[in-house]
Formats: C-alpha cells, sequence, structure tokens
C-alpha cells in the first residue's frame, strides 16, 4: 500500500505542477507583449533611417543583449534549451533566480530588435526557471525540483504552439530523455493548465491565434504513392539537419576566435544580421514576396519571429502558380535564415533556434514539393505539394533536435486532425534515423558536448569501471634504489611525507615495494654494516597493466591486502610505468562520479556522515 505521507507529497507535487504551468502560460503571453512593446520603440530607427536602420537596429539589440549575458547572468545566452539540460543534469534541476528574468528582457530585446531567433527556447527556459523557483522556495527534494523544472519547460513549450500533449513530450523526449528522476503526470498537467492559461489571457490582449495562421482542413496526404516523396523529403532534410548542426556552431566557433570584448561580440552578430536582412529585402522585391504578418509590424522575412513566412508558405493555394520564382524564393530564404539566426545566436545573444528550424523546414519542404508536383505531378497535386512545407518543418527539428514523436504530435495538435499521422511519420522518422547516423548529437546536446558535457540517456554502472588505471596513475613517483641506505631513506620520508616507495633499478626496472612500516621491523645495522633497501623491500609486489580500470586495480589490492600496485605495460612487464596506491582509487571514483553525471547518468548526491562533537 502506498503510505499517506506519499500520497501527500503527490498531492503537493500534482498541485505545485499546475501552478508552474499556470505561471509559465501567463508569462509566455506577458514575454510576447515584451517583444511588442521593443517592436514598436526600436522600429521607429528603420522607419525614419529606410534601409540603412535594418543594419543599425539589430546591433543596437546586441549591445544591450552584451551587458545582460555578460555581466548579469550567462545562462541566458543562446538559445536557452541545453541550459535547462545543464541544470537537470548536473545541477539537481536548480536555476538561478535571476535567470527566467533576464532571460526574457536579453530574448525581448534581441527578438524585438529583428534579431532573428524564436521566442519557444527562451520561454522553455523562463517556465524551467519558474518550476525550479518554486521547487526551491517549497524545500523540494532532488527528483522534485527536477521534476518541477520539466514542468516548466515543457509548460512554455505547450503555451507556445497551444499544444499539451506536444510540449509535455518535449520536456520528457529532448530534456529527461529516458533519464530517471521525474515524474510524468505533473509534466502532463502542467501542459494542460500552460496551454488553458496562455489560450485565454492571449484572446483577452491579443484576440488571435498564439503562433501559426493556416487552415488545417486544406492539410491531408491526396494520393498513398505520395509516402515515397515523403520519405524521400525525410532522407535529404535529415542530412541537411546535420548540416544545419554543424554549420551553426562552426559559425558560433568562429565568433569564439575574434579577439574582441565579449562586449562587442553581439553587436558585431547583429550588423551581419542586418546586412543580410537588407539581402532579404532585395529578394523580397525581386519575387514580389510578401509575408502575412497579420497584426505584427513588418520585419525582413529573415529577421525577427519566423511566422509571417512560415504562414505564406502554408497559405500557398497552388504552389505551381509561382513557377521558379516560388521555388527561389524558398530556397534563398531557408539559407539566408540559417545564416542570420548563426549570426545572431552564434554572437552570444539570446534566442531560440525552434522557430527558425521551423522556417527553414516550412521553406526546404515547400521547395521539395514544388519539385516533386513538377516531376510527378500524377502523384504529387499540385494542391497537396504545400503539405510538404508542413512536414518538411516536422522533419527539420525532428533530425536536429533528435525529438521525433514530439515533432509528430505537435504538428498532429496545430493542424487539429490526424490526416497527416503517415506522412509525418514517415518523414520525421526517417530524417531522424539519417541524422543520428550521421551526428551522434542534436542542436542542444553538441553545445554541451562542446563543453565537455555529454547527455544521453543511460542506466547506472560501477563508476570506477570508467576510469582507465593510465589516467589516474602517478607517472613519476618518489621512488627509492636498491643500493640506498636507510638512513638516506629516512631523509626520502621526511621531505616527501610518503610512507610506500617502488624501488627501481637505473635500468628503470622494479624490482620490489618498500613501505615504512618495514624500516621498523628489522635492525639498521647487520655485522657492522649499514642495511640497505635491497635488504628490506618485499620483492613480491602488485603489477597490474595500464590498461585495467580502476575497479579491477581495487579488486586485486583487496584480495592482496595491500594499498598500492605498480603499473606496466604489459610488454615489458619487468618496467614500471606508473604507481597507485588506494588514494588513488579514491580520487578515481570522484572524477567518475562526475562524468557520470555530465553524461546524463543519474547519480544520487551521497549522504554526508553524521559527525560527533567529543570537545564536551
Amino acid at each position: 500500500m502506498i503510505e499517506q505521507r506519499d500520497v501527500k507529497r503527490q498531492i503537493i507535487l500534482y498541485s505545485l505542477g499546475a501552478l508552474v504551468g499556470a505561471i509559465t502560460g501567463i508569462v509566455a503571453i506577458i514575454f510576447r507583449m515584451l517583444i511588442n512593446g521593443i517592436y514598436f520603440i526600436f522600429l521607429n530607427i528603420p522607419y525614419y533611417l529606410g534601409t540603412i536602420g535594418w543594419i543599425i537596429t539589430p546591433a543596437i539589440g546586441g549591445v544591450f543583449v552584451a551587458v545582460i549575458v555578460v555581466k548579469y547572468a550567462p545562462e541566458a545566452k543562446g538559445h536557452g534549451v541545453p541550459e535547462v539540460m545543464e541544470s537537470y543534469v548536473l545541477r539537481a534541476g536548480r536555476i538561478r533566480y535571476r535567470v527566467p528574468v533576464l532571460k526574457s528582457v536579453a530574448s525581448a530585446i534581441t527578438i524585438g530588435t529583428g534579431g532573428s531567433c524564436g521566442r519557444e527556447g527562451p520561454i522553455a527556459q523562463i517556465g524551467a526557471g519558474v518550476g525550479s523557483g518554486i521547487a526551491e522556495t517549497f524545500k523540494l527534494n532532488k527528483n522534485e525540483t527536477k521534476t518541477l523544472l520539466l514542468c516548466g519547460l515543457s509548460a512554455g513549450i505547450a503555451a507556445t504552439f497551444n499544444a499539451p500533449l506536444g510540449g509535455a513530450l518535449f520536456g520528457i523526449e529532448v530534456v529527461a530523455g529516458g533519464i530517471l528522476g521525474f515524474s510524468i503526470l505533473p509534466v502532463i498537467l502542467a501542459s494542460v493548465v500552460a496551454t488553458a492559461s496562455a489560450d485565454m489571457v492571449n484572446r483577452i490582449f491579443f484576440g488571435s491565434e498564439l503562433t501559426l495562421s493556416f487552415q488545417p482542413q486544406a492539410f491531408a496526404m491526396g494520393n498513398p504513392g505520395e509516402l515515397i516523396f515523403y520519405l524521400i523529403l525525410g532522407i535529404v532534410l535529415g542530412v541537411i539537419s546535420v548540416i544545419w548542426i554543424r554549420g551553426f556552431y562552426v559559425i558560433e566557433g568562429l565568433f569564439e576566435k575574434i579577439k574582441v570584448s565579449k562586449y562587442a561580440l553581439p553587436t558585431i552578430g547583429g550588423l551581419l544580421t542586418g546586412v543580410i536582412g537588407v539581402i532579404a529585402i532585395f529578394f523580397e522585391n525581386a519575387f514580389a514576396y510578401h509575408g502575412l504578418f497579420g497584426d505584427q509590424p513588418y520585419f525582413p522575412a529573415v529577421m525577427g519571429v519566423e511566422y509571417a513566412f512560415i504562414d505564406s508558405t502554408l497559405n500557398t493555394p497552388d504552389i505551381l502558380a509561382g513557377g521558379i520564382v516560388l521555388l527561389a524564393t524558398m530556397l534563398i530564404f531557408s539559407l539566408l535564415k540559417a545564416l542570420t539566426t548563426s549570426f545572431t545566436l552564434g554572437s552570444g545573444a539570446s534566442g531560440g533556434v525552434f522557430a527558425p528550424t521551423l522556417f527553414m523546414g516550412a521553406g526546404l519542404g515547400g521547395a521539395m514539393g514544388w519539385i516533386f508536383a513538377y516531376v510527378a505531378p500524377g502523384i504529387v497535386s499540385t494542391h497537396t505539394a504545400m503539405v510538404f512545407a508542413l512536414v518538411g518543418m516536422a522533419a527539420l527539428f525532428g533530425g536536429t533536435a533528435r525529438a521525433p514523436i514530439t515533432c509528430i504530435v505537435i504538428i498532429m495538435e496545430m493542424t487539429g486532425d490526424y490526416l497527416l499521422i503517415l506522412p509525418l511519420m514517415i518523414a520525421v522518422s526517417s530524417s531522424f534515423f539519417v541524422s543520428s547516423l550521421i551526428e551522434p548529437e542534436s542542436i542542444y546536446t553538441m553545445k554541451l558536448a562542446r563543453r565537455g558535457v555529454h547527455v544521453s540517456a543511460g542506466t547506472h554502472i560501477g563508476a570506477l569501471k570508467s576510469i582507465k588505471v593510465e589516467s589516474i596513475m602517478t607517472k613519476d613517483p618518489t621512488i627509492l634504489t636498491p643500493d640506498m641506505s636507510i638512513s638516506e631513506v629516512y631523509r626520502v620520508i621526511d621531505t616527501t611525507h610518503h610512507t610506500k616507495f617502488p624501488v627501481v633499478t637505473e635500468e628503470r626496472k622494479v624490482v620490489g615495494i618498500l613501505i615504512a612500516e618495514d624500516l621498523f621491523q628489522g635492525p639498521k645495522v647487520e655485522d657492522g654494516k649499514e642495511i640497505h633497501v635491497r635488504d628490506l623491500m618485499n620483492p613480491d609486489f602488485l603489477h597490474i597493466s595500464r590498461e585495467c580500470t580502476m575497479d579491477g586495480a581495487l579488486q586485486a589490492m583487496m584480495k592482496r591486502d595491500e594499498g598500492h600496485a605498480v603499473v606496466v605495460d604489459p610488454l615489458k612487464p619487468t618496467i614500471m610505468i606508473g604507481y597507485i596506491t588506494k588514494a588513488d582509487v579514491l580520487k578515481a571514483y570522484e572524477i567518475a562520479i562526475i562524468r557520470l553525471q555530465k553524461s546524463g547518468i543519474d547519480v544520487e548526491d551521497i549522504t554526508p556522515a553524521e559527525i560527533i562533537d567529543l570537545s564536551d
């Protein structure tokens, strides 16, 4: 039976999960309002200065963002989700109180001044911060804190896309990824409450949809033969997702190599983003492109929030009617979007990669749909070709974020029906498979991998099995020679404070071990002659291979009841290459625990010992 105390804690956790969802849903709308407010402040610059204003505006935004992320909250830099993953794995779900607030401001400035990034990643990190803050306020334990962190992150995604199930799956699939240490039901509850609260507040203030505007009934598979083309779409976008991931971090790496102040980098990124934005304006005029901005102010197609381009792509009734011009529009803007997003976030600004990836998926998917409808009109009709844009969004993000189930569910929730289940399943799964074969890291985990933190699902393993002897051994230990006198040994002990010494000849051949205790068990002088090391050393000592793991070394020490071992190369077993003691085993254990945590394996905290005070 479940104890009453456990039932009470579950009720408290579920209630707090719902509270996190409600707060995050409201915060998501406040964040959107903050972005709009900054829009109308800074858009006066291009209004008065003309085209050059689109270059200046994101650069000015970069100045403000740099102060926030460099001086006050480095966690607010970049696209948010990797920082949440790092908090989940390494910090037991704890996020500093200041991070949600400063992340909101930094991301709103970045997006509102024309930076190329999305608001989903920031909202996810803000929600995670809300969950962490509530957990800390109520003094919850490690697993409960991690659960509320996931509640907040999932609630942020759910509120943004009006997709409660997709939001819950995002947190579980992308961040937790099979790692234990959280409860799934509060995450689902938080996502539902966040969606409801965000939708209610949004209708009061905006009276519009949260994200995209299109006619769901227009999206359906027209011919079963289209599935082969959806498979091709998934394979191609799987390869492109790897190019996108690696290219993004190549550009970030280039920014890190620029020898300027960290405060200047976001400004440089803003200038480059503005230049690409001006190029996009040229193509807009050349292609007679018009984005569907609704009640949002105009931005060049590849700057600011991306939904105007996505809505335009999804609302194209006859994809072949635009001809080569439409194809060029989707391909060129997708490429330019990859550059502007990389410049914005790679330089240190704040925002998400979710929406930019959807932007590129819509453009590339729509372009491939145009090609398929042109080369196989009997299978892909002109009226269903635009469906490839919608499926392309899910396929590219599935390969980029390695969240196939999340992508399928979110698109189905956004469209409101299941008519696309087969195209989505085949395109997303094939993209995920191809991307995983080529690149093991997602766009989220690669950022952590570049810091030495490898997040992956796994099970508990013997900690010491992950450490090789050669990585922990002392390569140049203090040694004794067989001819040394006992007096000389005492001087070595006084100098080094060591108590165990390998005995090595001039040829580096190890011939024994001498322990300080052995010095007191025999005479210092025998037949009037001083005793030497060779007379007291133990020639029977433990040899282990450099390839041996530390758990094997510990077992060997315990079996022989020895606290030391000489490390040798199996090909030259008489030549010492290193030396270990039981103290090295403890050091290896500490290193192993840190490695396991960085690998995404949930290692429970060590219970502190109760110290008894004898002073009384």
